[in-house]
């Protein structure tokens, strides 16, 4: 038995105590003594991959939902392109000053809550509240100095058509600390929540308010001929992409609520003018360090942006066509796993090999993940290009299909291109980080320059020169940056090595049949199964193709792929327990997770080659086992249990170690 500050009685290995806990009228120190912790608080690579496979399922379902509705989605909300072209034109002549104005909160809240949740949770607050009065004392200064401007010189200039555009976007600038409490829930690294919130906020809530905004005001456009339909639907898109905003706010305040009831921490904690003058200090100087980068970011873009609209005609229709194609290929970008907050946990506590450990398996999982989801968008690409975009409203986006395989190629090498930012950022490599952006910077500007005014890629090449230049603009620059990185990380930070046969070899292989069975479906069943579910009349083309998701992303999968990655030696005894581990922290996807488990366990117990490829965990098991042993000892937060049993799984691999290590001497 464990006794909290409050006296109440907690069972050893009960993760409830016997009656809530009060934590009215205790001080900071006394509030923060009784903490139970939950699955989440394991430390390892376990938690990011437990995110990525929370959203699996909801991503088949809304993949699902995407083709069933995109008819309806095109043809009622967005049947005009210009739609989304306007909104990002309009948000990024100002960005540049939104950006000059988060200098102090930059990039880091993410990183100094996974980092002192270890050293000092009740520091941890700190952050928090500066962050929050930070942005809603700037957002002020910006909608005022930003507003003054529109109506004075913008009104009268070649945007004057956007101006209520420009404003109604503008508003978000306040309270500008929305999205505050979700950065802090994917700190303390409970992707559980995060993934709700993207799912509620983010696909559904967001969705009714398009429905309900965007139809308003194509309504009040059609009433009213000096708005007119598209310019309706384009104030109503900016407004509801704000209204979004609250209720997304609310539903992380009510999830942070729950993390942080142990405490005895709430929402209303954080917002008061509590900080200490070293956080101030340690925010802002952080925050001018790493936002150099974003603010020449920023700078470059509305160059770009300029460039763009000056050079070529109707580029607000051409880049909202080029979004629709990056998006259907940005599926193969689906495994990126965010390592910023697994690193700051890590590295800034003192353990290298950890930090290694978890970019190596970043790696295995992008290549794997890539592999497989490359080669099945390959196969799909007959059926969007000659089914799917001619479904009723999506005609004036069958310009989009030219864009398909050229952000196919690009998105192939996104993965390995942001990968070294976070690592960067992360290991406070912050000044070879900044010169480093700045090159890729200029360098877009530069290649941007190069393809409209020097080889005039879109006047000598026409509709391929245009493509080429949206698909490809930061190609070649993202190239010279990420090689640059890599070479500094290895010599300067961590020598970090790619296991190539559980990265790329094993996948690739594993991959060609479900290449092939996507060709075989494509040509022999799909006509078929199109012709049952023709009392859908010309939406008959959504059942075969939802059918295609179902085999694509789960039966194939289950059947084919992961087998033969396991009897292939793509998998280790450390990363089989981690996906294991990564199972229980799945949510909803837990059934299915299981059985993605078990099919890669069922080809692993036959394979002459397992273990043969394996990633080294060795140093990364122990470093594990000493930063929750740095959890159990804080003098702030105690565990219900000792360390040793909150990472059981860890037990049965560290006596096999230890045992082969006494064989070998």
């Amino acid at each position: 038995m464990t006794t909290p500050a409050d006296n109440t009685p907690v069972e050893a290995g009960s993760s409830k105590p016997e009656k809530p806990l009060d934590f009215k009228g205790y001080s900071d120190d006394e509030r923060f003594n009784s903490v139970k912790f939950n699955h989440w608080e394991d430390i390892g690579f376990q938690r990011p991959l437990g995110n990525w496979l929370y959203g699996y399922v909801i991503a088949i379902i809304t993949a699902i939902a995407g083709i069933a509705l995109i008819s309806f989605v095109y043809g009622l909300l967005w049947p005009y392109p210009q739609i989304n072209g306007y909104n990002g034109i309009a948000g990024g002549v100002f960005a540049i000053v939104y950006q000059l104005f988060d200098v102090g909160t930059a990039f880091g809240i993410v990183r100094f809550i996974a980092e002192w949740r270890i050293k000092n949770p009740k520091k941890m607050l700190e952050y928090v509240r500066f962050y929050i009065w930070y942005q809603m004392f700037t957002g002020i200064v910006q909608i005022l100095i930003i507003s003054v401007i529109i109506l004075n010189v913008f009104l009268y200039n070649q945007f004057a058509y956007l101006t209520w555009v420009f404003l109604i976007i503008l508003q978000k600038q306040w309270p500008a600390m929305l999205g505050m409490f979700k950065n802090v829930l994917e700190g303390l690294q409970l992707y559980n929540k995060t993934q709700i919130l993207g799912l509620i906020s983010g696909q559904l809530f967001q969705n009714i308010t398009n429905i309900v905004f965007i139809l308003a005001g194509r309504f009040l456009g059609q009433q009213y001929p000096a708005v007119g339909e598209l310019m309706g639907m384009v104030f109503g898109a900016a407004i509801g992409a704000y209204v979004d905003d609250f209720f997304a706010m609310w539903l992380s305040i009510h999830y942070f609520n729950k993390a942080m009831k142990p405490f005895g921490v709430t929402a209303r904690d954080c917002m008061q003018v509590d900080f200490s003058k070293d956080v101030v200090k340690e925010c802002v100087w952080f925050g001018l360090q790493v936002s150099i980068v974003p603010l020449i970011n920023t700078a470059t873009s509305t160059m770009m942006l300029l460039m763009y609209l000056e050079k070529i005609p109707q580029y607000s229709t051409w880049i909202t066509l080029c979004g629709l194609a990056s998006g259907v290929s940005g599926i193969i970008d689906a495994g990126s796993f965010s390592l910023m907050a697994a690193l700051a946990e890590s590295y800034m506590n003192g353990k290298k090999e950890l930090s290694r450990f978890y970019i190596e398996t970043t790696f295995k999982w992008n290549g794997f993940l890539m592999c497989f989801l490359t080669l099945t968008l390959i196969s799909v690409i007959p059926m969007l290009v000659t089914e799917i975009i001619k479904l009723p409203g999506l005609e004036n986006y069958i310009m989009a299909t030219p864009f398909l395989i050229p952000t196919l190629i690009h998105k192939m090498f996104m993965p390995w291109i942001g990968v070294p930012d976070t690592i960067l950022i992360g290991t406070l490599q912050i000044n070879f980080y900044t010169i480093n952006r700045v090159v890729e910077e200029v360098n877009q500007v530069f290649f941007v320059w190069l393809y409209l005014y020097v080889f005039q890629l879109n006047i000598v090449f026409g509709l391929a020169g245009i493509v080429y230049i949206l698909a490809f603009e930061h190609f070649w620059p993202r190239i010279i940056k990420m090689t640059s990185c890599w070479i500094f990380i290895y010599k300067k930070v961590m020598k970090v090595r790619i296991n190539f046969m559980q990265t790329f070899i094993v996948p690739i292989v594993s991959s060609i049949p479900v290449l092939a069975a996507g060709i075989l479906y494509y040509n022999f069943a799909f006509q078929p199964l199109k012709g049952l579910f023709g009392f859908l009349d010309e939406y008959a083309v959504i059942g075969p193709a939802a059918i295609f998701i179902i085999l694509g992303l789960l039966v194939i999968p289950l059947c084919v792929f992961l087998p033969l990655t396991g009897y292939l030696g793509g998998w280790d005894d450390f990363q089989l327990l981690t996906f294991r581990k990564a199972v229980d922290l799945s949510g909803p996807s837990k059934p299915i997770a299981m059985l993605l488990y078990k099919s890669i366990l069922f080809g692993a117990r036959r394979s002459p080659y397992h273990n043969k490829f394996k990633i080294d965990w060795t140093g990364a098991a122990k470093e594990i086992e000493e930063l929750m042993i740095m959890k159990e000892n804080q003098t702030a937060v105690k565990y219900q249990k000792p360390a040793a049993t909150t990472a059981p799984w860890l037990d049965k691999l560290l006596r096999r170690r230890k045992q082969e290590e006494k064989s070998s001497d």
